[in-house]
């Protein structure tokens, strides 16, 4: 985990680092299992808006798998959707391309 990410969550309110005398983050288990719980939400494209919302329940022990798994769904929705826009975009981006290519001018004896 980058220093860059876990100052970025911690300014996000995220995470909770705890400053020894010289001012060092320090990272008790708690918070080390937030960052794990945080990175995994992230991996599996949900937003720092979102994750901020389950955390204070996540770190609670209140976040419940029904919760969680209700939450999985409505990102398989969202990744579905993401996948059928790309889908269409690539059919035009496609189409594009065989149009133009029916435009090419055909090489004649002279250009050969």
């Amino acid at each position: 985990m980058s220093i860059h990410r876990l100052r970025r969550w911690e300014s996000a309110g995220l995470l909770r680092a705890q400053r020894d005398d010289l001012g060092t983050r320090r990272f008790d288990d708690d918070t080390v299992r937030v960052v794990t719980f945080v990175a995994m939400a992230r991996d599996l494209g949900f937003g720092l808006d979102e994750i901020a919302s389950l955390v204070p329940d996540y770190a609670a022990g209140r976040l419940g798998i029904d919760e969680l798994v209700s939450r999985l769904h409505r990102r398989i929705t969202a990744i579905d959707a993401e996948i059928a826009t790309l889908q269409q975009q690539r059919r035009r981006v496609v189409d594009h391309v065989a149009w133009f290519e029916a435009r090419r001018p055909t090489p004649t004896k002279e250009t050969r």
